[in-house]
């Protein structure tokens, strides 16, 4: 039986409420879109691409200076192989937000999934189809019962606390979340059951001024999903060259390694209300031998709507 495995992404920190819908909301501004996209192992013939992309926006009640309401919308693609294997999943994403104190907050979220797996058997070969001589794509390649797609639907939840004290440019995130709760079958085949194992991941992400002009990043996170499991250690050093509110302009250059597998060199540029990150994996597991060390390219991209508050409206979650 094949244990199915999620898709990830060596900037976890830049793909936030796919690690946890509890991270919806959790960012300064109103709107936030956010883009993934993932070409990994291109040296070898079963390449995976991947892309990702979400929007979030947060809705502010007046009459409750201590909580906020966030909604979003999750988009995943990934393919791989030959037979074009792919998933796609579309999910609604809904997070609350209570402030516990001025500098201190938690959050639940919740994620409903709608998913589909597909196939393409234009290109698939078996030993049935050859005929002794050539092959014959007109012999049965004695496939019964195979779908070539099937779709399910699944749901996530998860919790995160945030500490933030906007005057040093000092956060914190810490929290878990899991992931396909109610282990959907995924079968291509009739009759047969494959359940999408339970995804459990467990996480921290901070930053802090170490310097006028710098600030220190530091993320871990553990992905742990059946027999599978990720973990992924990394810093970041950022420098601003300006900090206005909405007219940051800072460059960041962060190493990060994921346990067993993978080096991972990234660079991050913010300009005002956009913000880029490329890496390229640098492969060190035994797969290496295939790869060349060559993991693949990572790029994201994140933009941030601010609309101009009134300065009652804007004192309700002033890190926010």
């Amino acid at each position: 039986m094949l244990v199915a495995q999620d898709i990830h992404y060596s900037q976890f920190n830049r793909s936030p409420i796919y690690i946890n819908p509890a991270l919806a909301g959790i960012f300064k501004g109103d709107v936030r879109f956010v883009g993934n996209y993932r070409s990994q192992w291109n040296k070898v013939p079963v390449n995976y691409k991947t892309f990702s992309g979400s929007v979030e926006k947060k809705f502010i009640n007046t009459n409750h200076k201590n909580s906020l309401f966030s909604a979003g919308l999750l988009f995943n693609y990934d393919e791989a192989g030959d037979l074009e294997l792919s998933n796609t999943n579309i999910g609604l994403v809904g997070s609350y937000t209570h402030r516990l104190a001025e500098k201190h907050f938690v959050t639940g979220g919740l994620h409903v999934n709608l998913g589909q797996r597909r196939l393409s058997l234009d290109q698939l070969q078996v030993d049935q189809q050859y005929n002794g001589d050539t092959f014959d794509p007109s012999l049965s390649s004695g496939e019964i019962g195979l779908n070539t797609s099937v779709s399910f639907g699944d749901f996530s939840g998860g919790i995160n606390y945030r500490f933030q004290n906007p005057y040093k440019r000092a956060r914190l995130d810490i929290g878990g979340s899991i992931y396909h709760i109610n282990q959907p079958n995924t079968s291509l085949y009739d009759g047969s059951e494959v359940q999408l194992s339970r995804r459990y991941n467990f996480y921290g992400i901070t930053s802090f001024k170490i310097a006028e002009d710098f600030d220190l990043g530091l993320r871990a996170i553990g992905q742990f999903q059946g027999p599978h499991q990720e973990i992924v250690v990394g810093g970041t050093l950022k420098y601003h060259l300006e900090k206005g509110r909405s007219r940051e302009v800072a460059v960041g250059l962060a190493i990060a390694y994921r346990l067993d597998d993978a080096w991972v060199p990234t660079i991050i540029v913010d300009y005002h209300n956009w913000s880029f990150g490329f890496n390229y994996d640098i492969n060190t597991s035994n797969f290496n031998v295939a790869t060349i060390r060559k993991g693949g390219p990572e790029l994201s991209l994140i933009y941030i709507f601010s609309k101009v508050r009134p300065p009652k409206e804007f004192e309700i979650c002033p890190i926010f």
